[in-house]
């Protein structure tokens, strides 16, 4: 166990695919990790059914068990100590009752201070995004009776920031998804954010492990201007669901706000 000020607190963080944790994490497993904290990514496919590129020779028949190398790879650089595979279908994943035990199960046994996933829309709308979210959200009721965990984030993209980024992009003239693209990132409403930390120490970090993801990155790590990795990576935003916001409650800078 790391020592530090968090040292002995635990993130538990929850996700679909392999990947999914580095673009909305990422950050802070890398700060929260340097302060002693133990991080479990528990994520629920392979990602079997992913694009291939960044020159990797998977095929599609190895490339579950290459994501699941490359996630290993990426939670190694950024500092997740544990990390944990369930094994629904990459594409096919249901919300069902297997699944919500799975993740309760984990809670019941590592009792985390925080949980994350991602927010109910997935973030892009993917189905198994979706689905993921709702079983964390499920699991969360179930094991919460514990006392644990003592706080519950969804991650999600704030308008703000994902329309300064698309600016960027178009200011670059480098054309992205199109709005309508049915994995266009979601943007969350901005009053809606209950915390936003500051990952630009960690940026170049995050990136690697992005990288790491050698078959998905040239979604868009392969080719963004390192210049512009702080406005859409530099920051990492979420919806606090438990305990609930109060009526005007500043947002905090730190997922630990209130219980360190």
């Amino acid at each position: 166990m790391g020592e530090g000020a968090l040292s002995g607190r635990r993130i538990v963080a929850v996700y679909a695919h392999p990947d999914d944790e580095s673009y909305t994490f990422g950050g802070c497993i890398c700060k929260y990790t340097e302060e002693g904290a133990e991080v479990t990514v528990l994520t629920f496919t392979r990602g079997e059914a992913g694009t291939i590129g960044g020159g990797s020779d998977a095929t599609p028949e190895t490339l579950g068990e290459v994501r699941e190398l490359e996630l290993e790879d990426a939670c190694k650089i950024l500092g997740a100590s544990d990390v944990r595979i369930f094994g629904t279908p990459d594409g096919g994943t249901k919300e069902t009752e297997e699944g919500v035990q799975a993740i309760v199960d984990v809670l019941r046994e590592l009792k985390p201070d925080i949980l994350v996933t991602m927010e109910p829309h997935g973030v892009t709308r993917h189905p198994d995004h979706i689905a993921v979210s709702n079983m964390t959200e499920r699991a969360f009721e179930r094991a919460r009776d514990d006392g644990f965990p003592k706080k519950f984030y969804f991650a999600a993209y704030p308008a703000a920031a994902l329309n300064a980024f698309n600016a960027g992009l178009k200011e670059r003239g480098i054309k992205w998804l199109d709005p309508d693209d049915p994995f266009y990132p979601q943007p969350a409403d901005d009053q809606s954010i209950a915390c936003v930390v500051d990952v630009m120490p960690w940026i170049d970090r995050k990136a690697a492990a992005l990288i790491a993801h050698r078959t998905q990155s040239d979604e868009i790590i392969n080719w963004l201007p390192e210049d512009m990795r702080g406005l859409f990576l530099g920051g990492e935003a979420f919806q606090r669901i438990h305990p609930p916001r109060e009526k005007g409650e500043p947002a905090e800078n730190d997922l630990f706000t209130g219980i360190r």
